[in-house]
């Protein structure tokens, strides 16, 4: 378990391997959410969002969530015993699912962690301020890596395969690049150099909902040059 914490704290934690910009944001709020859909004639392009995958059905954790596998050993505490809390949600996926682009944006960074496969980060600049979403448990695509535009539908990874445990993780960050918008859980109370859940992240589905078409986009693919 020891072993298997630290290899959780390095893909979740501060990562100084990730590929990104220089610099943070100091990112305006984000407007409350809806579950109401937006109409796409009343708001601009760049303020749609999408979910990553066709169907989101729940998997063992969402927002909030104490983080612990399916069989509830928890995947990481503090010292006084408090399990830390999931930064984003979990969905039922299969290995090699096409992975969509929620907004369009550009891939900020991406890294690779032994146990939980590939991570992706991507920023958007919607009209209310810089907004990453996460995506854990992926492969990128041919021709993608950081600095890569993407538009919204746009199939940029595929679901890795982790056995019994394939599923894809998804979350939403308030702000602009920095080590913090990689990580997959925080503690309820700051410990061990981790600022307390939520810190910036934003309840997935809620955010979602609240900027959605009412119909998303199909996959898009992407034609490499020969």
């Amino acid at each position: 378990m020891d072993r298997l914490r630290s290899s959780v704290a390095v893909a979740f934690g501060l990562l100084s391997m990730a590929v990104a910009p220089p610099g943070g944001d100091n990112p305006p709020p984000v407007p409350a959410s809806s579950p109401s859909r937006v109409v796409a004639t009343t708001v601009p392009e760049s303020d749609m969002f999408q979910f990553p995958l066709p169907a989101m059905a729940p998997h063992c954790l969402g927002f909030g969530s104490q983080w612990r596998y399916c069989n509830g050993a928890p995947l990481r505490e503090c010292a006084d015993g408090a399990v830390w809390l999931h930064a984003g949600m979990d969905v039922v996926a299969t290995a090699g699912e096409p992975v969509t682009a929620a907004a369009d944006g550009v891939i900020a960074g991406y890294l690779i962690d032994p146990t939980f496969r590939g991570g992706v980060l991507i920023r958007h600049d919607p009209t209310f301020g810089a907004v990453l979403t996460q995506y854990w448990h992926v492969w990128l695509r041919p021709g993608f890596g950081p600095g890569t535009h993407v538009t919204r539908g746009e199939a940029f990874a595929d679901v890795a395969d982790m056995g019994g445990k394939t599923h894809l993780h998804f979350a939403v960050f308030n702000g602009g690049y920095e080590p913090h918008a990689w990580n997959g859980a925080l503690p309820p109370a700051a410990c061990s150099g981790f600022p307390a859940f939520p810190y910036r992240f934003i309840d997935p589905n809620a955010f979602v909902r609240a900027h959605e078409l009412a119909e998303p986009a199909p996959p898009r693919p992407r034609v490499l040059a020969p």
